[in-house]
């Protein structure tokens, strides 16, 4: 049994309402013994590549309150309850050197290094997908991704690997197998800095109904001598805490894999399920 939670969103990130409390209830409530609060911290998000009305820059926030905030209830919260962030990658010398900075502060158990954007577009939205060719832009974004790790991998696991395949048509027959070479440079590149891969079940949520990377992935990155799994709903409501948290048992079974870990003050501890 999977008993943690290790991504989650609250009305911190600029795309969820939600209360930290009520995030809290909802694993208590399912029976987890503890949840990270990982809200989006995605440092020169583009507007245009967020079209709702925002106040201010989309997916900023003030990080001393977030950090008082999750403290305040770390004193009384029954589970255990980690402070974490989720970094948006970009190319840019200004957003690495903020990146670098924020992950610096010693009150944070856990960082996730995601990419979100492909040329300051967010592969979510259908506009993105206009007049494009699906399989390019799959192979694009991982060698967009694998370009941004190396450029800063300073964050202990990589979200949702391969997000772009979420929201790809639902005609596109989509299979690892055919980005297998950046695939293995990406996941080898994560083992030879200890970066663990974050298993996420927001696509179960898609059409494609399954987890983030695809199985297929996660047997490559254990053929290639990965160990550091962490799991992480991606919930920004509390319906989805925990989500499908049966299935990836399952599936570390399936591949050999029966356990994952949890990081704490940046230091991966392991726990079967």
């Amino acid at each position: 049994m999977i008993t943690m939670d290790t991504h989650l969103h609250t009305d911190f990130s600029t795309d969820s309402d939600t209360p930290l409390n009520k995030q809290l209830k909802r694993a208590l409530a399912i029976g987890l013994q503890g949840i990270c609060i990982t809200d989006h911290m995605d440092y020169e998000f583009p507007q245009e590549a967020y079209p709702h009305k925002t106040d201010t820059a989309p997916f900023l926030f003030c990080w001393e309150d977030y950090v008082k905030t999750i403290q305040s209830y770390q004193k009384t919260a029954p589970l255990w309850l980690g402070i974490g962030v989720e970094c948006g990658l970009q190319k840019n010398e200004a957003v690495i050197s903020k990146n670098q900075s924020l992950v610096a502060d010693s009150n944070l158990d856990y960082v996730i290094g995601s990419l979100h954007l492909v040329d300051k577009q967010d592969p979510y939205y259908p506009a993105f997908w206009e007049e494009k060719e699906p399989a390019s832009c799959v192979l694009y974004y991982f060698e967009q991704l694998y370009e941004n790790i190396q450029a800063f991998h300073s964050f202990d696991a990589i979200g949702h690997l391969d997000y772009i395949v979420r929201y790809a048509p639902e005609d596109f027959f989509y299979q690892p197998r055919d980005y297998r070479e950046i695939l293995e440079a990406i996941l080898s590149f994560l083992i030879q800095k200890d970066i663990a891969l974050e298993i996420n079940t927001s696509g179960f949520k898609s059409v494609r109904q399954s987890q983030n990377p695809h199985i297929d992935i996660l047997q490559q990155y254990i053929s290639l001598g990965g160990e550091l799994i962490t799991i992480g709903s991606d919930a920004h409501t509390p319906q989805y805490v925990g989500f499908h948290f049966d299935d990836i048992s399952d599936i570390l079974q399936k591949i050999g894999l029966p356990q994952y870990c949890v990081y704490k003050k940046r230091k991966p501890i392991f726990y079967d399920c």
